[in-house]
């Protein structure tokens, strides 16, 4: 009985020893568990998890608003150094931003010198425009002529409130106009009706007016620059004609005979040298070599005279700049060049197209034709009327004999 007992308690001694080494057992995981775990929580409190994506988005974005900053920057004065500032300041917050998504603990080396070159970026040009001295500022530029206005225009650029623009002529004023400046630039305009007295040069390019602007600002900066003279030759003073015969060819049975159907009349008009004139056979001594184009507003007609009556007038002609436009009574709208030989309307057409004067629009027999081209210039107000001195109206004559019934041989349209 004893040992029963005995061996009873034995067998409950071993029992609860496993179940303690059982218990201890499974408590070890449990706690190593709980370690294991803890940590990823105290270290995603310390630091930011980390984006790329994101973290290129804001970079792009902030570089973005830095060339903003800098565009702005060139803007001067009209934009201010706080906008300037607060764009930068934008800027470089999106930068550390994404400095520290991309790599969590910032790199200070990189970050530093981001910023360095963002400040640069966007800061420097309102520094250099703030420290280059006002007296290299100013610029007198895009002195051009604008031919649908009648205009000369240039700009005046410079960190100055306003600024006083004159034109002289041999330095006597003939012009002037104060503007006020925005964002640093001003664009003055100056009719050509208002101070234009002569061309700049004569047919040899030689100089004979001079036209100089000048400009002075209200803190006393000074520019000045000549007028491209080319710009200021607006005077026709030259014009020549010159005539060809158009001949028509009639076949009756076996007979064929050729007449004087009518005349191409040809013109030039521009500056070129006084001795040139008409020569025989219908020609001119004047070559598109020769001319010294002239660029301007003005009308043209012809008129072609025998014994100081009137026999033919063509439709005017309008120029402007260097393009003529008419209207034909055979062809409707036409156009040209005025920077060599124009070929002037006629009242039908050869069988190349091109316009010819019917002989029974103006012949009137043999003997001694005028071919006058009128020029009538209109480069200032009240110039062409009947009582002004300069009345602008310019008349070049060219007379040739015609005889449309003779011979060929016997047609030598000589001057007359």
């Amino acid at each position: 009985m004893g040992g029963l007992l005995d061996k009873a308690n034995a067998t409950k001694t071993e029992t609860v020893d496993e179940v303690e080494v059982t218990v201890k057992v499974k408590t070890k995981p449990a706690s190593a568990d709980v370690k294991s775990s803890s940590k990823p929580s105290s270290s995603s409190s310390s630091a930011p998890k980390q984006n790329p994506e994101l973290a290129m988005k804001l970079n792009i974005a902030g570089w973005v608003a830095i060339v903003v900053g800098g565009i702005l920057a060139l803007q001067g004065g009209g934009m201010g150094i706080l906008v300037v500032m607060g764009v930068l300041l934008v800027g470089i917050g999106l930068i550390v931003q994404s400095e520290r998504l991309a790599e969590g603990d910032m790199n200070v080396v990189k970050l530093g010198l981001s910023i360095f070159v963002a400040v640069i970026v966007a800061a420097g040009p309102y520094a250099a425009l703030v420290l280059v001295p006002a007296d290299s500022s100013m610029a007198l530029t895009e002195i051009a002529i604008n031919e649908d206005a009648d205009e000369i225009t240039f700009y005046v650029r410079g960190s100055f409130d306003s600024a006083t623009a004159t034109i002289s002529l041999d330095g006597e004023t003939v012009w002037s106009d104060t503007l006020t400046l925005s964002n640093d630039r001003a664009k003055f305009k100056a009719p050509l009706s208002a101070f234009f007295d002569g061309n700049s040069q004569d047919y040899r390019l030689a100089s004979m007016n001079s036209y100089l602007i000048e400009v002075a600002s209200n803190d006393d900066q000074t520019a000045s620059s000549e007028i491209t003279p080319s710009l200021m030759n607006r005077e026709i003073l030259n014009s020549g004609a010159r005539i060809s015969e158009v001949l028509k060819t009639e076949t009756s049975g076996t007979t064929t005979t050729t007449s004087v159907d009518g005349l191409i009349v040809e013109s030039i008009m521009g500056m070129f040298a006084p001795g040139e004139g008409p020569q025989d056979n219908g020609e001119h001594s004047m070559t598109n070599l020769g001319l010294t184009p002239v660029s301007s507003d003005y009308t043209m007609q012809l008129r072609i005279k025998k014994s100081g009556s009137t026999e033919y007038s063509s439709p005017i002609i309008t120029v402007d700049g260097l393009d003529a436009t008419w209207t034909s009574a055979v062809s409707g709208s036409k156009s040209g060049k005025t920077n060599g030989w124009l070929g002037l309307p006629g009242t039908a057409t050869d069988s190349l197209n091109t316009e010819y004067i019917q002989k029974d629009s103006f012949y009137d027999g043999a003997g001694c034709y005028t071919f006058e081209i009128v020029i009538t210039n209109d480069f200032y107000a009240g110039m062409t009327d009947s009582g002004s001195s300069a009345t602008g109206i310019m008349v070049s004559s060219n007379s040739w004999e015609l005889d449309f019934n003779a011979d060929s041989n016997q047609r030598t349209m000589e001057v007359c």
